[in-house]
C-alpha cells in the first residue's frame, strides 16, 4: 500500500526536524517545509495527502496558507498547530476548513491519531465522490435503456459531450429517443441548472418562426401587443434543442447560422442585436447530408451543427435491447398502474422479431397497451396485436416466395405496402428507397402521392 505523503510546515527548524522524525516513525512519508511559500511550492511539485502546519509563521502564516490550499486543493485535509495563546486563530482555521487543530506541546500519540483520522476522513470523502460519480454514470442516461454495442457507443459519446460546450447534431429515425438523449446531455452538463428549451421546428407556422425563436418588440407587427422573449433568450445560459431542424425554412437557417457564429439574436422590431449564451443541440429524422446535397439545407449550417454528430440507431438494429426495454417499461408502469405483469418468453420472441418502424416510442406504447388490458399478470403471445406476430407478417420482395390467396388480392395494396416497406427500411430517405426499388426518385414521389404515403407523425 502506498505511504501517505504528509507535508509538514513550521519555521522552527528544530521542531520541524523532530516532527519529521516522528511522522516517519508512524510509517508515513514526510515532506518538510520551513515556510508557507515553500509549502506551496511542494504542493505544486508533489502529490500531498495531508498538510500539518504551524499557525504562527513570518511572511505567510498558517491561516493564509490554509486559504491558499482551500482555493487550489479544496479536498486536501489540513491540521493546524497552535500555541496556547492562539485559540481564536485556531477556531478561525476550523471555520476556513481545517480538519483539526492541536495545541503545542502535544503528545506524539495525539498527533499520530489526529493524522490517522484526517487521512481516513479524506479517504472516505474520496470514496464517496467516486461512488457518487459511479451512480451518476449508471443512472444519468436512465431513460435511454440498452446494452447493445451500438447504443453503448452512443451513451459513451454523449457522456463525453456533456462535459464540453459544443454544438451537437443527433440524427435518427422518429421514436429512437433523440430528445431523451439531448435532455441527458443537458442535465449532465455545466448548464444543468439553466433552462432546457425544446423547439419543434416542424410544428411552427412559417409566419411565426422568427418571433417564436428570437422574440419581438411591442408594435413590431399587427398583433404584437406587448414585448415577447423568444425561445433563445428564455434559454440564455442553458440549452436549446432544435427538433426536426431539417424543417426550418432556408431564410431562417441563415438567421440560425448567425446565432451560432455571433452568439447574438435579432429581436423583431428591435434594431439592436442581443447577446445570448446558448448551447444548441439539433435533432433530425432525415439525413441532413442528403438534404444539403439536394439544396434543401444550407451547407454552412450543416457543418456548423454537425461539429459533434450522434446517430441514434433504430430498434431493429439493436434487437437485443428489446427485452431490457420491455422490462424497463413494465417496471415503470407497475408503479403507475399498481400491478405487476410479466411476459412469456414466446411473446418476447415475437416482439424481438418485429421491425418496429416507430422504434422505442412504438414499443413503449405497445407495452403500455398490453399492461392496461392484462388481467392474468402474464403477457402471452395471444395478447399481442396481430400485426406483431410473425405468422401475420408478409413480404413481397427479394427471394421470398409468396403464396397467393385463393380469393385474390389487391395489386395496388401490394404496391402500396412495398413502397411503405422500402421507405421505412431506409428511414424515409426517398433517394435510397428509390434505388432499392429500382425506380427514379420522381417516380417514387409520384407513387407516394398516389397512395398518400407519409412518414408517421408528419403531416
Amino acid at each position: 500500500m502506498k505511504q501517505p505523503n504528509v507535508l509538514l510546515v513550521d519555521d522552527d527548524r528544530n521542531f520541524l526536524r523532530v516532527l519529521t522524525y516522528h511522522v516517519r516513525e508512524f510509517g508515513f512519508h514526510a515532506t518538510p517545509a520551513s515556510s508557507g511559500k515553500e509549502a506551496l511550492e511542494r504542493l505544486g511539485e508533489e502529490k500531498i495527502d495531508l498538510v500539518v502546519t504551524d499557525l504562527k509563521m513570518p511572511e505567510m502564516d498558517g491561516i493564509q496558507l490554509l486559504a491558499a490550499i482551500r482555493e487550489n486543493f479544496p479536498s486536501l485535509p489540513v491540521i493546524v498547530l497552535t500555541a496556547h495563546g492562539s485559540i481564536d486563530k485556531a477556531v478561525e482555521a476550523i471555520k476556513l476548513g481545517a480538519f483539526d487543530f492541536l495545541t503545542k506541546p502535544f503528545e506524539k500519540e495525539e498527533i499520530h491519531q489526529t493524522m490517522v483520522n484526517a487521512l481516513r476522513m479524506a479517504d472516505l470523502l474520496l470514496e464517496n465522490r467516486e461512488l457518487s460519480r459511479a451512480v451518476s454514470r449508471k443512472f444519468e442516461f436512465d431513460g435511454l435503456v440498452g446494452s447493445s454495442k451500438k447504443i453503448r457507443e452512443v451513451f459513451e459519446m454523449a457522456q463525453q459531450l456533456a462535459q464540453v460546450n459544443t454544438t451537437v447534431l443527433i440524427q435518427g429515425e422518429s421514436g429512437t429517443g433523440k430528445e431523451l438523449l439531448a435532455r441527458a446531455i443537458h442535465y449532465n452538463s455545466s448548464r444543468c441548472k439553466r433552462p432546457f428549451i425544446v423547439i419543434n421546428c416542424g410544428a411552427l407556422p412559417e409566419s411565426l418562426i422568427e418571433s417564436e425563436l428570437f422574440g419581438h418588440r411591442k408594435g413590431a407587427f399587427t398583433g404584437a401587443v406587448s414585448d415577447k422573449k423568444g425561445k433563445f433568450e428564455v434559454a440564455d445560459s442553458g440549452t436549446v434543442l432544435l427538433d426536426e431542424v431539417a424543417e426550418l425554412p432556408l431564410n431562417m437557417q441563415v438567421r440560425l447560422l448567425r446565432v451560432l457564429q455571433q452568439k447574438e439574436i435579432d429581436v423583431v422590431g428591435d434594431p439592436r442585436p442581443r447577446k445570448v449564451d446558448v448551447r444548441v443541440i439539433a435533432a433530425a429524422n432525415r439525413d441532413l447530408r442528403t438534404l444539403t446535397a439536394e439544396g434543401r439545407f444550407r451547407e454552412d449550417l450543416y457543418y456548423r451543427l454537425s461539429v459533434a454528430p450522434l446517430y441514434m440507431p433504430p430498434l431493429r438494429e439493436r434487437r437485443e435491447d428489446i427485452p431490457l426495454l420491455v422490462h424497463h417499461f413494465l417496471r415503470n408502469l407497475a408503479e403507475r398502474f399498481g400491478k405487476e405483469v410479466t411476459i412469456q418468453p414466446e411473446a418476447m420472441s415475437e416482439l424481438q422479431g418485429y421491425d418496429w418502424p416507430g422504434n422505442v416510442r412504438e414499443l413503449e406504447n405497445i407495452v403500455e397497451r398490453l399492461m392496461v388490458f392484462n388481467k392474468t399478470g402474464v403477457i402471452e403471445v395471444g395478447d399481442l396485436p396481430p400485426h406483431l406476430l410473425r405468422a401475420n407478417r408478409s413480404v413481397g420482395f427479394g427471394n421470398v416466395v409468396m403464396k397467393l390467396p385463393e380469393d385474390g388480392f389487391s395489386l395496388e395494396e401490394l404496391e402500396k405496402n412495398l413502397l411503405y416497406e422500402a421507405l421505412r427500411r431506409h428511414g424515409w430517405n426517398q433517394s435510397k428507397a428509390a434505388r432499392y426499388l429500382g425506380i427514379t426518385r420522381n417516380t417514387l414521389i409520384y407513387r407516394m402521392q398516389k397512395f398518400g404515403l407519409r412518414e408517421q407523425g408528419r403531416e
